[in-house]
């Protein structure tokens, strides 16, 4: 399951590569941004001002920063939704909400919610006083400032500007305002004591949704941006991809996903689905890396790929990165299939000639005409195990070792026609643009993009286009688990 701040806080977050451990939960992008702003709230006396466009979830995040304070009399007050119409725009609250009166059962995580659409402004603040008054432990949702002031002049702003933001401290009251158009907003922005704001832009044509953290005073903000869904009507914030490097100690084989009926699973449920459930036999899939992602991480990624084909009797040729060398690449991969595959059915690249021979190792001379008769063998030798094989291929390494211009000669788009007709798994890992990668990019059936945006990895296709996905990466089962959760 995907980590869900509200409900699952503090489970299985991205360790980012294949030999890290499990994160601590304080070192997640989640813990930095959302729960420093409930530790934020959870000193008396602190505003929070939630700014973003229409549209961009800041209802969203108001409702779920009260349903994870813990301890702390609730209220929400909206400007704009009915109780009624809440509920069904958020359906995960209609289990806690007791009628349409708008107040909610015992031990609900919602205690007070009030329709301000038709109240008066000195209605609103007689209840803001009431609060105050009560010497309660209280967080406050105003949503919206907008909606609060609407039928307001200058003078009843600043009577509302006042009940809610005096003497807070004294009232053990924190006070969230969301606002719509932060110009509309006055001097809020110099009033508050905390501003968060919430956006939505485009990449590649695909909505990504950013929440940043703009002050809160008094708190350190080591990390200011992050990602975020509104999956299912929750305000979800992707795990940061970018980790400390550990050793994982204690490392599993990997439970391969079966293949379906002549087709190929790649490792994990959600990438099948994301490309339509499988990828056929004899298909080509060109992953585009781009330089923002590290190499670990796409190690972690292609180990998963590699291990489940393996794990299924699969025979694998890979051509790594020139970030590893074959000895690095076999001692990750062997954690995850055991030495005796790598063995019997895996072989990998090297053109560093003075390494020690292995079975598995297959020394280039960087000579492509030779090396493409090497290759060959070793491809046809593998067949006797099975006519299914998997080729992972470097690209960026191939033209460092054979050139830009050497590479688009007849011998290796015969040996491609020939490896789709063996009908295995080929998959191409690119990071720069290549006559290669233009070349492959020409006869590839799957084009995937990964990217790291806002410290969080994400992913989708060109080829078939899909919505842009977060990556959650974790090895809660001792191997690299891979997850998706669609930027919604």
């Amino acid at each position: 399951m995907w980590p869900r701040m509200s409900v699952a806080r503090g489970q299985s977050q991205l360790e980012g590569a294949v030999d890290l451990a499990p994160v601590q939960p304080d070192t997640s992008l989640e813990s930095v941004i959302f729960d420093l702003i409930l530790k934020f709230l959870q000193t008396p006396g602190q505003v929070l001002l939630v700014q973003g466009p229409p549209g961009s979830g800041k209802t969203t995040f108001a409702l779920e920063i009260l349903n994870s304070l813990e301890e702390t009399h609730k209220i929400y007050a909206s400007s704009r939704v009915a109780p009624a119409r809440l509920r069904q725009h958020f359906p995960w609250i209609d289990e806690v909400i007791d009628t349409m009166s708008g107040r909610t059962a015992r031990a609900s995580w919602i205690d007070e919610l009030h329709d301000l659409r038709r109240v008066e402004p000195d209605t609103i603040f007689n209840q803001v006083l009431r609060l105050k008054h009560s010497k309660q432990r209280a967080v406050l949702v105003v949503d919206s400032w907008e909606g609060a002031i609407r039928n307001t002049n200058d003078e009843g702003r600043k009577m509302l500007e006042s009940a809610v933001l005096s003497e807070l401290d004294e009232s053990k009251v924190s006070v969230v305002i969301v606002v719509e158009d932060s110009k509309k907003a006055g001097d809020l922005g110099y009033l508050v004591d905390g501003i968060v704001t919430l956006d939505q832009s485009e990449l590649d044509g695909r909505r990504v949704r950013t929440i940043a953290v703009n002050k809160l005073r008094g708190f350190s903000v080591p990390t200011k941006r992050g990602i975020f869904s509104l999956d299912k009507a929750r305000f979800t914030i992707l795990p940061n991809g970018l980790r400390q490097p550990a050793i994982n100690a204690h490392p599993k084989p990997l439970e391969p996903i079966p293949h379906p009926p002549h087709a190929f699973s790649l490792g994990s449920k959600d990438m099948d689905h994301m490309l339509g459930g499988s990828i056929p036999r004899g298909a080509f899939l060109l992953v585009d890396v781009d330089s923002s992602v590290s190499p670990l991480e796409i190690r972690t990624i292609l180990n998963m790929m590699r291990a489940n084909f393996i794990n299924q009797k699969g025979p694998c040729v890979i051509v790594p990165t020139a970030a590893y060398s074959s000895d690095t690449v076999a001692e990750s991969l062997s954690k995850y299939v055991g030495w005796e595959a790598i063995e019997e059915r895996v072989r990998i690249l090297e053109y560093n000639q003075s390494l020690a021979p292995k079975k598995w190792r297959l020394v280039m001379k960087s000579n492509l005409s030779d090396d493409v008769k090497t290759f060959a063998h070793a491809w046809d030798e593998l067949a006797k195990i099975s006519p299914h094989r998997m080729l992972d291929i470097n690209v960026d390494k191939a033209v460092q070792v054979y050139g830009r211009d050497e590479l688009s000669v007849p011998g290796l788009t015969e040996l491609g026609a020939n490896m789709r007709d063996t009908e295995g798994l080929n998959i191409a890992i690119a990071s720069i643009d290549s006559k290669l990668r233009d070349q492959w990019l020409s006869v590839v059936d799957y084009h995937l993009k990964i990217k790291n945006a806002d410290g969080s990895l994400v992913i989708y296709g060109v080829k078939p286009f899909t919505p842009l996905y977060g990556v959650d990466l974790n090895f809660d089962k001792g191997y690299p688990v891979l997850n998706l959760m669609q930027i919604v």
